[in-house]
């Protein structure tokens, strides 16, 4: 199975939360791709140690990568333009929807990977992962299209290195 590349060039920090979170875009394309690949490759060569590698992989990063995501966006972006771009309510509406629904999708993946990963299964639905992959992709489109670019445009930059500070507080362990 085929892991996931390493970026060449390093990834933004949350002193650029925009970048950050249009890199983080990148980072879930490349673990769909990994779902897309996974269903074939254990037709072809089983659960092997590959597989259980590349299954923990995806598990780790839509358990924690992808809620923390969309936490951000909904906690930093969405109040900003919500106040300053009323008629974008809709569309926030709609990316907040969205998201619980990526969330609702991958918990109908997620114990499926965790059963073939134990051996527990030897089979998973493609038709499930096919529509979490296409959802999350469409997702993230949309985003790219238009929430980044108008968040961009709308925020100061002491809005934006807050965001950043707020992005980078959530991921500090509690001491």
């Amino acid at each position: 199975m085929p892991t996931f590349e390493s970026l060449t060039n390093p990834a933004p920090s949350f002193d650029q939360p925009l970048d950050m979170l249009m890199a983080c875009h990148d980072q879930i394309r490349r673990f769909c791709d990994q779902l897309d690949k996974l269903a074939p490759y254990i037709t072809e060569h089983g659960v092997d140690a590959q597989a259980k590698s590349s299954i923990e992989s995806i598990v780790r990063y839509f358990d924690i990568a992808g809620p923390s995501h969309h936490s951000d966006e909904e906690d930093e972006l969405f109040p900003i333009l919500e106040a300053r771009v009323p008629s974008a309510a809709p569309k926030l509406e709609q990316l907040s929807a969205e998201h619980g629904y990526l969330h609702s999708c991958w918990n109908a993946i997620r114990d499926d990977l965790l059963a073939l990963k134990n051996g527990d299964i030897s089979v998973i639905s493609r038709i499930e992962i096919e529509e979490f992959v296409r959802q999350y992709r469409m997702h993230a489109a949309i985003e790219e299209a238009w929430l980044i670019p108008t968040a961009d445009k709308i925020m100061t930059e002491a809005e934006k290195r807050v965001a950043g500070q707020h992005m980078a507080a959530k991921r500090m362990p509690e001491l």
